[in-house]
């Protein structure tokens, strides 16, 4: 069968060639290459004689069998070069399986973690540090911390061999195309559980930045990288510029690690690394007749919520002049509101929904306060929740258009700004807080604010974020 039936539109996503591959920034992934799923005597192979039909799965382990020494010869070469190595498997994390999945549950895919058949084959044993994922899954990514991991390493190629071609790797495969990885897919160091089975899911692969090789082609893309030290990419080697040293710390220090960690890392604004996060700018939020808890709530007490809608005025005021400068210096506003896609906000996180909001993208709360509304071509995101990133998407978009840092306009209410910044940095994104134009609900809360700057943390004055973008822009 020839395989681009299954892909009529294989002539427009045949990905380019890639190359030599570069060690600092490429890993080479083992599918589930364990005693469970790999081995004859072992998980399905001994179920199989158990039930009297092993021959069924013969041919499949034939395929285990030649594809070992194959896998084998890449992580030879690899660990020669200096690529990362890392071996998935199916394994829970506790001893009596109760964190297994529920879609291994239902198939009786129950891996303990010190099983026989959570163990590598032969020849295909980790070496001492090498990372080793264990999954209660198919796909790797959905349920583990893979991608932070990944891209904590500046890891952003991929290499797959392993079992079955059609399932796990498969789900990973889609999964890291998806996530923004370039994938490298190696046909005959894969194995299905039948023929065409393998031929399909490699069809369905390959596209896009999703290459399908042989072993040899694999190899020769990595013995034409330039030899790398792993020791050059341990994260000792990275920290030492940033470790504790003895500094006075600095006046009016407040904090206690202020004594301890060095000054936050000044931040770049560009157009093309940057982008301005503007959040619930609504009237929800913003809108004294509105009030939080949606169009049915009485008007808030002006003695609970003066300071808090003095604080929103002020914020508006100034995220309009944050806005503007940054269409101008072109820096990409991306705008974040609470509200649910359904009636009555009923999609709404359960934390919003017990304290009263249920607001819907139709609902006047929703409406955008007329300075900040989103212009043509500017990103607009509806969210579940108090932070911006849980259930949005936003963190897959920032890595597509290739954000590393935001600028911060927060209406926070109810720890919106903390939830946000927090899920921003431990994302790895830098983050400048801009005080003139967040608004906060107390005098305590906005002196925290003007203290925030640690790490990837930068507070900067508005008038210096224009300063700089007219000097950029002129």
């Amino acid at each position: 069968m020839n395989q681009d039936i299954l892909r009529p539109f294989a002539s427009t996503r045949r990905p380019p060639d890639p190359g030599p591959l570069d060690p600092d920034a490429t890993a080479v992934l083992v599918v589930d290459m364990q005693y469970f799923d790999a081995h004859r005597d072992w998980g399905y192979g001994h179920t199989a004689r158990r039930l009297g039909v092993a021959e069924h799965l013969e041919p499949y382990f034939r395929t285990i069998d030649a594809i070992t020494p194959r896998i084998q010869r890449i992580l030879s070469v690899a660990r020669d070069r200096g690529f990362e190595c890392i071996h998935l498997r199916v394994a829970e994390r506790t001893p009596d399986s109760r964190d297994v999945g529920y879609k291994q549950l239902v198939r009786g895919l129950v891996v303990p973690p010190d099983s026989k058949e959570g163990a590598f084959l032969p020849g295909l044993t980790p070496l001492t540090g090498e990372l080793v994922i264990s999954k209660s899954s198919s796909g790797v990514f959905p349920a583990t911390n893979l991608d932070r991991i990944l891209r904590n390493m500046g890891i952003r190629h991929l290499v797959f061999t392993g079992t079955v071609t059609g399932g796990c790797v498969e789900s990973a495969v889609h999964d890291a195309a998806d996530l923004g990885y370039g994938v490298m897919v190696v046909d005959d160091a894969c194995a299905d559980t039948r023929l065409d089975a393998h031929r399909d899911a490699l069809a369905r692969m390959e596209g896009g930045r999703t290459r399908v090789v042989s072993t040899s082609e694999c190899i020769g893309y990595m013995r034409a990288a330039p030899r790398r030290d792993p020791a050059n990419r341990s994260g000792l080697h990275r920290v030492k510029p940033y470790l504790p040293r003895e500094t006075a710390a600095p006046p009016g220090a407040e904090n206690p690690t202020d004594h301890i960690f060095p000054e936050a890392i000044p931040l770049p604004v560009t157009g093309e690394r940057t982008a301005l996060l503007l959040q619930d700018f609504q009237r929800l939020y913003c809108d004294p007749g509105c009030g939080p808890g949606g169009e049915e709530t009485p008007a808030p007490d002006p003695g609970e919520t003066g300071y808090y809608y003095d604080e929103v005025t002020a914020a508006l005021r100034g995220s309009a002049q944050l806005l503007s400068s940054c269409r101008k210096a072109g820096v990409l506003p991306i705008h974040v509101r609470t509200a649910g896609l359904l009636p009555g906000g009923r999609d709404l996180s359960p934390r919003l929904r017990a304290g009263g909001i249920g607001v819907s993208v139709a609902d006047t709360a929703a409406a955008w306060m007329p300075p900040l509304a989103p212009g043509p071509g500017e990103i607009a995101i509806e969210k579940p929740g108090i932070g911006a990133f849980h259930g949005t998407g936003l963190d897959e978009r920032l890595r597509h258009l290739g954000i590393e840092h935001l600028i911060l306009g927060i209406v926070s209410p109810d720890a919106g700004l903390e939830a946000t910044l927090r899920s921003a940095t431990d994302r790895g994104y830098g983050a400048i807080i801009v005080p003139e134009a967040c608004a906060v609900g107390h005098p305590r809360l906005r002196h925290r604010l003007l203290h925030m700057e640690v790490g990837i943390i930068n507070v900067r004055n508005l008038a210096d974020i224009l300063r700089e973008q007219d000097t950029q822009g002129s």
